[in-house]
């Protein structure tokens, strides 16, 4: 496809909000490309602000809030300052290179390992996030208010909206309420998703197929792998970790091993099959050192350990 004075602002603001042909789209693209080996343009500083602020008069009125945008140097790879000033569109290309049509824009919400927080967001709801939690909140809420939980544990209270149901999505199920409080523990090395309400109702799904409708006091329990399902009382401990309090119940090595991660930033190895095959119940103190909350892991198990380095340990 051939680039004229007729058809490169139409085709460029095509492919800017998602709507061009893969012919267009390739055509596009190979054109970005040839640009990448030229040599980059010598401008001052005050005719680089001048360009840069007329192309960003261009670019605000057609800049779609929901559409993921990704910054390209324009001065790195335009051929020379007449195509900069010839061509406002050509330079509207250039700085942005919006993500492919039918995405939706999020905001990605992380806490790092060993740390907590709480945020609001947009329609009111609180969300407080435990130790090693990567979240993703959309944020088109015109007709749902979407999160998905991608790792962690997060504790709900929604503002309630009748008119738009909040929905979490997390592994395959998907959590919908109109305004309650409740827990989701979704860490990835866990194999399993825990929902616990507190107050009002929660529906949980996996796919099409409701599992439950989940009242106050009553907890969802989701093997990630084998697809099972159990429901009964909520955990006594269901929000022990709000309260400073790291609470191991019956876990494996390897689930022992996440949550000490998660919670302290530590690796925690064995060499020993029998420690492999031990399940570990204790209680920790979130404000605990690493190497406390091992002694103490250690102490309750009747083992040993041996400190490699800051944040490694074995257990023997």
């Amino acid at each position: 496809m051939a680039f004229n004075g007729e058809n490169i602002k139409q085709i460029l603001r095509k492919y800017l909000i998602g709507v061009a042909s893969d012919e267009e789209t390739n055509a596009i693209d190979r054109w970005y490309q040839s640009f990448e080996n030229q040599a980059p343009v010598s401008l001052t500083e005050q005719d680089r602000e001048a360009a840069k602020q007329e192309i960003w008069e261009k670019i605000a009125p057609a800049i779609v809030p929901q559409q993921k945008a990704r910054v390209i140097p324009i001065w790195l790879k335009a051929a020379s300052w007449a195509a900069v000033v010839a061509g406002i569109m050509i330079g509207l290309f250039l700085l942005i290179k919006p993500a492919k049509h039918g995405e939706l824009a999020y905001t990605t919400v992380t806490t790092k390992n060993g740390q907590k927080t709480v945020v609001t967001i947009r329609d009111g709801t609180r969300l407080t996030l435990n130790a090693g939690t990567t979240l993703h909140v959309y944020e088109d809420f015109s007709t749902e208010r979407r999160v998905d939980l991608i790792d962690g544990e997060v504790f709900f209270e929604v503002h309630r909206d009748t008119t738009k149901p909040f929905r979490i999505h997390s592994n395959d199920l998907i959590i919908s309420v109109l305004g309650t409080s409740f827990d989701v523990s979704a860490y990835t090395g866990l194999k399993k998703i825990s929902v616990g309400v507190v107050t009002g109702k929660v529906s949980v799904k996996r796919d099409t197929t409701t599992l439950d409708v989940l009242t106050k006091t009553r907890q969802l329990n989701y093997n990630t792998e084998t697809h099972a399902y159990t429901t009964g009382t909520a955990n006594a401990s269901l929000l022990a970790w709000q309260q400073g309090r790291v609470e191991l119940n019956d876990l494996s090595f390897g689930e022992m091993a996440v949550m000490m991660k998660k919670n302290f930033g530590i690796d925690v190895l064995t060499h020993d099959s029998r420690i492999e095959q031990t399940k570990y119940t204790t209680e920790l103190s979130a404000s605990m050192t690493a190497g406390e909350a091992m002694e103490v892991l250690a102490a309750i198990h009747q083992l040993t350990i041996e400190k490699i380095d800051a944040h490694t340990y074995i257990l023997k």
